[in-house]
């Protein structure tokens, strides 16, 4: 196993990106922001959409993005053929398990509405 994001699951194109935004599902908790929509696909992707308006300081958009891709990796399985997008919303710092966790019930969440509609 790779510990790795591999290029394939990323989303890369702005075509892609404005295909997620304009029809997928929109959902958030109190750290993120997620647009789900279906890929198409085999696979589900992933797609970071980190502001520098919510975080100035690239050490703390770059946390975000780490985080974000670790949890996507490690439950990319669970998550069939759906294309994510994940924001990151301004609020207090608390530690990495509570965000990770956060996230985690995000996307099984926006998955489920994904499915469902």
């Amino acid at each position: 196993m790779t510990s790795s994001l591999a290029h394939g699951v990323r989303i890369t194109d702005a075509k892609d990106y404005a295909h997620v935004f304009k029809k997928g599902l929109h959902t958030q908790s109190r750290f993120w922001k997620v647009i789900a929509s279906d890929s198409g696909k085999s696979f589900s992707r992933l797609g970071l959409a980190i502001s520098k308006k919510q975080y100035k300081r690239a050490v703390d958009r770059n946390l975000f993005k780490r985080l974000a891709r670790e949890t996507f990796r490690n439950n990319q399985d669970d998550l069939e053929s759906i294309d994510f997008v994940i924001m990151v919303k301004k609020s207090a710092r608390t530690d990495n398990k509570e965000i990770t966790k956060d996230l985690l019930s995000l996307l099984k969440n926006a998955k489920n509405k994904v499915q469902s509609k």
